[in-house]
């Protein structure tokens, strides 16, 4: 740091012109008596009406040595305020250094803080756009594939949370320190925190939401599917006490309700088989879509152009009908929940990296806040400024 100094020399002028004056003095009183004795050209000036040579010498020297003395003792008391004025001097020197060290090292502090800060926000916008991007995968699978377990897997919110431990005002301070020359840094100061602490109970508020819906869907389809063997019991009942009844067996020529009970079984078990291997494994959970359209659906329009074709409709299939229309409710019933919770989840994805008009997503905000940091702490060059100090 520059500044201007006032130098304090040990020989300056005035000391060195007391020195001086001293010394001449003291010269002029051994060799005063030789001139104040000699012939005089006026009267005068004459001094050699003098008493013995011992008070001529004496009465001549003593004034100009006294007077050397005078001087001496003056530039001693001169060199004391010289040597206090030097103690005063480095006593302030020590003050103000341990000043500016002081500073300095509250600087390095804050500096350490906001390049902590930056890393922090560096690691989030990367956790952001992690999330982000299994929110997006997530919910265009649940769109797609509403009646299929689609997993949303969720991280840590420790990168959000260390922030939020940190020390508020230290934060603060460094933001005070070298961005105040920003008119809206308290704004970015205030914006950076609230969105902090929104995000992290925002995504302990989106799990907690999945979880729920996880859990809800997962009850239906487990209800669906203990109705849908329900169903096949009663049509495999529903089929054997017909032909038993009406034929005595299988071979009758037109198609008719127990058909339709023997085809929808057969279809039923098919999709259920693909869901296992050659030895028997689970290799996927069932198709409930599928079911859906080529099970339940089509055992109803069968079964209603059946009632319509002919006169006589076998009443006990109509319960049977019931229950197929009433899984067919539920499986619409989870198809549309799956689609709105596919839809909030697309919202909530879309407040997280998508800009829209005049709002700015989350990964914006702190996107902006990390790269002032960027920008402001790489201006700083806190070696220099210690070398200076």
């Amino acid at each position: 740091m520059k500044e201007n100094k006032r130098r304090i020399v040990h020989w300056d002028f005035v000391t060195k012109i007391i020195l001086v004056i001293s010394f001449l003095t003291i010269i002029f009183s051994f060799i005063s008596p030789l001139i104040l004795t000699l012939p005089a050209h006026s009267e005068k000036f004459n001094f050699t009406n003098t008493g013995p040579i011992g008070d001529t010498i004496g009465g001549i020297m003593n004034p100009f040595i006294a007077l050397a003395g005078v001087f001496l003792t003056f530039l001693a008391f001169y060199m004391q305020i010289k040597a206090n004025e030097i103690q005063i001097d480095q006593f302030q020197k020590g003050i103000k250094r341990e000043r500016n060290l002081r500073i300095l090292n509250e600087k390095k502090d804050l500096y350490n803080r906001l390049s902590l800060l930056k890393i922090d926000l560096k690691e989030i916008q990367s956790d952001i756009k992690f999330k982000a991007e299994r929110l997006k995968n997530y919910f265009e699978k649940e769109k797609e594939f509403p009646f299929q377990t689609n997993i949303l897997k969720r991280t840590s919110t420790k990168n959000y949370t260390r922030i939020l431990e940190f020390d508020r005002l230290g934060i603060y301070n460094g933001f005070g320190f070298f961005l105040s020359h920003k008119k809206n840094w308290i704004e970015n100061f205030s914006r950076l925190y609230d969105v902090l602490d929104f995000l992290t109970e925002y995504f302990h508020e989106l799990y907690n939401t999945y979880n729920y819906h996880s859990e809800d869907i997962f009850k239906k389809k487990k209800s669906v599917i203990e109705n849908l063997t329900t169903l096949m019991d009663n049509l495999t009942e529903f089929m054997t006490a017909f032909h038993m009844e009406r034929f005595g067996g299988f071979s009758d020529s037109d198609f008719n309700e127990a058909d339709l009970a023997k085809n929808t079984i057969e279809k039923y078990h098919e999709i259920i088989n693909e869901n296992y291997d050659e030895n028997n494994n689970l290799i996927k959970e069932t198709d409930l879509e599928k079911i859906n359209t080529e099970v339940l659906k089509k055992f109803i329009t069968e079964a209603n152009m059946l009632r319509n074709k002919k006169m006589i409709f076998d009443p006990r299939l109509d319960p049977i009908l019931r229950l197929a229309m009433s899984i067919t409710n539920e499986m619409n019933l989870i198809r549309q929940n799956a689609l709105n919770f596919a839809a909030s989840i697309e919202n909530e994805y879309n407040n997280l990296v998508i800009d829209e008009k005049d709002n700015k997503s989350y990964l914006t905000i702190i996107n902006e806040i990390q790269s002032i940091l960027e920008e402001e702490l790489s201006k700083i060059n806190l070696e220099e400024e210690e070398i200076d100090n």
